[in-house]
């Protein structure tokens, strides 16, 4: 049985209509992009200090507990930094280009991210291509992919998929972090890989200071500093990360897709649900589903937008509290999937999920060219960044991913 929730709606102002238009959407959730450069910089200072401090914790005191309780000052701060740097790359923070992208960088060197591979893959294949197979985090395989693994390779897939959640961080650092945020795989084009390999030596210039500085300087022994200091704060950043970015768009209600021309973005993500304190602390990264109607909404209006959206939705937005009940229902039936049938199956090919389709907040009338990686849509603001006035509707692939430089 799914543990989902519906989220409950707001206000309705568009009652006595069975769905909204795209138009309509957008209308409703565009006062939200006001962006202040007050609190935009607000935050991003907040989040320095609180990190420099959980660092400067960790070096002073001699003692274990005052090191752990640095650490974890310094993972809460990579992790509400890893919200910021999402909506920087967007442009979302502050009202000025140049003051988003130097909070999007230096976010992600502190959180060992990537910036020119964070682009293309979250902004050319994620949002163009939503719950597509191979472009985003733990696509699910079919039966006959599983089958055709190796026996080493499917005891990982497996272990991705543990009821308890703890394979979705290995799933991360075996999988994408390598490839994805830090070294250049393959599937970037060859282009952007000369800027790539300028920040993978940034990050690495970073972290080979950290780790002298916490060697060096720690009034407490180099190993309790390592693993307070550098160990710790990564590991509360990553498992945090990789199990948000499954739990926003893996579920028995979301579907996915096969190729991208049949993919509705703005339908496919989940509003999972924690504890209010967390959610502000954290800059409301999970209140998701209304950033991808638009990207452009700052984490300071993401909450009214999210409920603003929830009061539309048709069909109403998936919500799901977060509670290790709910993360085991989750893991455990969403494992394989049959893209024909729209099913999620277990390893033995047992039917455990067939979600509906969820995708009204977009036209179905679309071209494969227009969600090919690289294209941009102007009718949709900020999914990249906010739309330019008098670009076309429909750009080349060149053209597109030059945008997200």
């Amino acid at each position: 049985m799914s543990m989902a929730l519906t989220a409950p709606p707001v206000a309705d102002p568009l009652s006595g209509k069975d769905a909204p238009t795209r138009a309509q959407v957008h209308a409703l959730v565009a006062p939200f992009a006001r962006l202040s450069a007050f609190q935009g910089y607000k935050s991003f200072v907040v989040d320095l200090l609180l990190y420099a401090l959980g660092i400067g914790a960790v070096l002073y005191f001699d003692n274990l507990a005052g090191k752990i309780a640095g650490g974890i000052a310094a993972g809460a701060a990579l992790v509400n930094l890893g919200a910021l740097l999402h909506e920087a790359a967007h442009r979302a923070v502050v009202p000025s280009r140049r003051g988003n992208k130097v909070i999007a960088v230096v976010s992600m060197t502190l959180c060992l991210f990537n910036y020119r591979l964070w682009i293309y893959d979250h902004h050319v294949l994620h949002h163009a291509r939503t719950n597509v197979k191979g472009n985003n985090f733990l696509s699910p395989l079919t039966m006959a992919e599983y089958r055709a693994m190796s026996p080493l390779r499917r005891a990982l897939y497996r272990a991705y998929h543990t009821p308890s959640g703890l394979g979705i961080l290995p799933y991360f650092l075996i999988e994408r972090w390598p490839t994805v945020h830090f070294w250049p795989g393959k599937w970037l084009p060859q282009r952007f890989r000369r800027s790539a390999l300028g920040y993978t030596a940034l990050q690495a210039v970073y972290a080979a200071a950290l780790l002298t500085v916490l060697v060096t300087a720690s009034s407490g022994g180099a190993v309790s500093a390592l693993l307070c200091g550098f160990v710790l704060p990564y590991l509360i950043w990553y498992a945090t990360f990789s199990m948000t970015v499954f739990l926003q768009h893996t579920h028995p209600d979301v579907r996915w897709y096969r190729d991208a021309a049949s993919s509705p973005p703005d339908a496919l993500s989940v509003h999972v649900g924690i504890p209010e304190w967390i959610n502000h602390m954290s800059h409301y990264g999970l209140e998701h589903p209304v950033h991808h109607v638009s990207a452009a909404i700052p984490h300071y209006r993401l909450k009214e937008a999210q409920a603003a959206l929830a009061g539309i939705s048709t069909p109403p937005v998936i919500f799901l509290r977060f509670t290790p009940a709910n993360l085991r229902d989750v893991v455990t039936r969403c494992r394989l999937y049959d893209y024909d049938a729209h099913a999620w199956t277990d390893f033995d090919g047992t039917v455990t999920a067939r979600p509906l389709e969820r995708g009204q907040l977009r036209p179905a009338l679309r071209t494969a060219h227009d969600l090919q990686p690289g294209s941009a849509d102007d009718t949709s603001p900020g999914i990249f960044f906010p739309a330019e006035r008098g670009q076309a509707a429909t750009r080349s692939p060149s053209q597109g991913e030059r945008q997200t430089v």
